[in-house]
C-alpha cells in the first residue's frame, strides 16, 4: 500500500492507494496517482491544485484525441451517423479542460502562481502540451477525411448550410454530412473556448491585459515561460481547427446582408470567394 501524504499524523486524513483492488488495477490508478508530487514535496500550498488540474486536462486531451481517431475511421468507412456521435462525444469531453481552467481562474491567486512559477524549470510552458499538439494534428487528418466524404457525395463546404436546413429534399447522405459539419463546428467552438479562457487566465495571472491597439508593441508586457511575448498566445486564441467552416459562415452572412434573399444568395457568396451554386446543383440531382 502507498500513501500520498505519509507524514500526516492523523490516519483518517491519509490518502492510501495501491491496495491491489480490481478497480485500481483495471484503470491503472496506482500509476496515475504515482504521478502526483507527494505532499511533503509540494513547493506551495496551491501546487497540488495546479498539478491535478493539468493532469486532468492532459487525460481529457488524450480521450479527445482517441475519439477523433475513431471519428476519422468512421468517416473513412462512410458511417456518418457514428462520426457525428463521436464528434459530439469529443465536444462534451472538451468541457473538461475548460472546467479545469475555470478552477484555476477562480481559485489560484496571482501571488501563488508567481511564487510557483519562480521555482518551475525553464521552458515548462503549456505550449508544449502533447495533448494540444496531438489534437491539432488529428484535426488536420479529420478535415482531410471530411473533404473526401464531401467529394464522394458531390458536395462542397458551401453546400453544408443548405443541406442542414429544415425540409431538405436531397440525399440522406448529404443531410448526414451537413450534421457532421455542424458537429465539427461545435467541436471547434469548444476548443476555441478553451484557448480563450486560457488567455484570460494568463492575463489574470501574469498581467498584460488585452492590447488597446491591434498592433501595439509587446515591449514591457509579461512573457511566457519560454520567453515569448503574450501576443503569440493571443494569436493562437483565435486560430480555428477548421478555418474553411468559419470562412463559409462569413460568406453566407455576406450573401444574406449584401445580396439579400434566396435569389442573391449564390451571387453574394461567390463575391465573397465561396461559391454556393451547390444548392441548386444538389437539388437537381435529388429531383
Amino acid at each position: 500500500m502507498k500513501t500520498l501524504n505519509p507524514l500526516e499524523p492523523n490516519p483518517r486524513l491519509r490518502y492510501d492507494y495501491d491496495r491491489g483492488s480490481g478497480y485500481e488495477n483495471e484503470i491503472r490508478l496506482t500509476e496515475a496517482l504515482s504521478a502526483l508530487v507527494p505532499t511533503d514535496l509540494l513547493i506551495h500550498p496551491d501546487h497540488r491544485l495546479f498539478q491535478v488540474v493539468h493532469l486532468i486536462t492532459e487525460y481529457a486531451w488524450a480521450g479527445i484525441h482517441h475519439t477523433l481517431c475513431d471519428a476519422v475511421a468512421a468517416l473513412d468507412a462512410g458511417d456518418l451517423v457514428e462520426t457525428g456521435r463521436l464528434l459530439r462525444r469529443a465536444t462534451e469531453l472538451g468541457a473538461v479542460p475548460v472546467s479545469c481552467l475555470r478552477l484555476l481562474v477562480d481559485f489560484l491567486p496571482q501571488s501563488s502562481f508567481l511564487k510557483m512559477r519562480e521555482l518551475f524549470p525553464d521552458n515548462s510552458t503549456g505550449l508544449d502540451s502533447p495533448g494540444v499538439r496531438g489534437i491539432r494534428k488529428a484535426a488536420h487528418a479529420l478535415w482531410e477525411s471530411f473533404e473526401s466524404a464531401l467529394s464522394a457525395h458531390g458536395m462542397r463546404v458551401a453546400d453544408l448550410g443548405p443541406a442542414a436546413e429544415p425540409g431538405w429534399r436531397g440525399e440522406t447522405g448529404q443531410a448526414l454530412l451537413a450534421d457532421v459539419g455542424l458537429a465539427l463546428h461545435r467541436f471547434d467552438s469548444r476548443t476555441t473556448e478553451w484557448r480563450q479562457v486560457h488567455l484570460a487566465m494568463v492575463w489574470q495571472l501574469l498581467g498584460g491585459r488585452p492590447l488597446a491597439e491591434e498592433h501595439a508593441e509587446d515591449r514591457g508586457r509579461p512573457t511566457s515561460m519560454r520567453g515569448r511575448p503574450l501576443s503569440d498566445l493571443e494569436r493562437l486564441a483565435v486560430r480555428p481547427l477548421f478555418p474553411k467552416l468559419w470562412l463559409d459562415s462569413t460568406a453566407r452572412y455576406r450573401a444574406f446582408t449584401d445580396a439579400g434573399g434566396t435569389t442573391g444568395e449564390a451571387r453574394g457568396a461567390e463575391s465573397a470567394g465561396c461559391p454556393m451554386g451547390g444548392r441548386a446543383r444538389i437539388g437537381v440531382q435529388a429531383a
